[in-house]
């Protein structure tokens, strides 16, 4: 097949959120068809671009002027500011490919380039959307506060209406979860969605020789994203004390770019707050516990499948299983509350044998069934079968 790929990120390093799908998923099919990229480059995003890949700059990191007129714009906004300024930024080089060669489906990588749309014309086409992302902008209302929570309320507002105005004119909307399925269709019911879950590298991540650090809980993300910070907030505000008084040796370590002013707030005795790390895998492999305390947010949580292909034993909220399988108390404990979840916790750091199973089993279940070679499966499978049913779509099976 020949596949349009419009990414709101393009698939180069640092490889964190929608560009860690995005990658895997192009170094699966790239050997089976001709896939051509238009991509946006971050301004943390260096290298080359790949064969078959066009690069579109951003010149979108504002000054702090900058960002505090555009969140005061926001207030009013009728769109989201990813919607409003990605979408016009791509129109011209998508509308460039478009002009030099024809495609048998696109894949439209982001919500906010779902203003794509009508520039793809009869080409077939799939929206990765990956999660509803009015429930994160949600959350962000939540933690924020003054101007900022406002902003961010209207935000909400204006995804919601970008899910409306956009979302159903695509062929399928691509999401991680029958959970964000659900969340979006209940916006609009004419959206014909598709739950592809993510993958994890297990020959990355892969369980290590370091021993483990007695009492050392780790808990890791992109400590800005507001369902992170709520988790942090709980962990280290709620968890913490409760663990601490079953095991007191218990320490805990918040480990991920860029921590949001609350999130460093909360280093103290007995917490860590790391900022960015090289390698998050030796945080992992030292682990005596895996938190993923997760109270809000969206999609498959990419941190816990990393946890446990690297065979941390693994305690998680049932927000954080959204999109999973893993069998409680076999491959992941699962708890929720304050009490029930340092309870959990405090199981795992005093129980050897306990470990082991977790730590063997979560290995196992990832392996099993997110794998990056399985997610490129469906999406060849998916893009098949819309190219097949669009009217503009071939009359033949294209070539697999």
């Amino acid at each position: 097949m020949r596949v349009l790929v419009c990414s709101t990120d393009a698939p180069l390093p640092p490889l964190t959120g929608a560009r860690l799908q995005l990658f895997h998923v192009l170094e699966q099919l790239r050997d089976r068809h001709e896939i051509t990229v238009v991509g946006v480059r971050w301004p943390d995003q260096d290298g080359a671009a790949p064969a078959g890949v066009e690069l579109v700059e951003t010149g979108l990191e504002p000054s702090r002027l900058r960002r505090n007129l555009r969140r005061t714009r926001a207030l009013t906004a009728r769109e989201p500011l990813p919607v409003a300024q990605l979408g016009p930024l791509m129109l011209a080089a998508v509308r460039q490919q478009l002009a030099r060669r024809d495609f048998d489906v696109a894949l439209v990588h982001g919500s906010p380039l779902a203003r794509l749309r009508p520039a793809l014309g009869e080409l077939p086409a799939a929206l990765v959307a990956l999660d509803a992302e009015y429930l994160n902008v949600a959350v962000a209302a939540r933690v924020s506060r003054g101007m900022r929570r406002a902003a961010e309320r209207v935000n909400e507002a204006s995804w919601r209406r970008t899910v409306r105005r956009h979302f159903h004119a695509f062929e399928r909307v691509v999401v991680v979860s029958a959970e964000d399925a659900a969340a979006l269709r209940d916006v609009d019911p004419r959206i014909r969605t598709a739950v592809i879950p993510n993958g994890v590298d297990s020959e990355h991540f892969h369980p290590g020789e370091l021993a483990r650090d007695d009492g050392l809980v780790v808990f890791t993300g992109t400590m800005d994203w507001p369902p992170n910070v709520e988790a942090a907030q709980f962990l280290a505000g709620e968890v913490a004390p409760r663990l601490r008084a079953r095991v007191p040796a218990a320490k805990l370590a918040l480990v991920g770019r860029s921590p949001s002013p609350s999130v460093q707030a909360l280093a103290g005795p007995g917490v860590e707050v790391t900022g960015e790390v090289p390698d998050v895998r030796p945080w992992l492999w030292r682990a005596q516990a895996f938190a993923c305390p997760m109270v809000s947010g969206t999609g498959i949580k990419n941190k816990l499948l990393e946890a446990l292909a690297c065979g941390a034993p693994a305690v998680a909220t049932p927000r954080a299983m959204q999109g999973l399988g893993a069998a409680p108390g076999r491959e992941v404990l699962v708890a929720e509350g304050a009490d029930g979840f340092a309870a959990a916790v405090a199981d795992v750091l005093t129980d050897a044998e306990l470990r082991a199973r977790l730590a063997r089993g979560g290995r196992e279940y990832v392996a099993a069934h997110h794998s990056w070679a399985a997610a490129a499966a469906a999406f060849e499978a998916l893009c098949r079968e819309i190219a097949l049913a669009h009217p503009a779509g071939r009359t033949e099976a294209p070539v697999v």
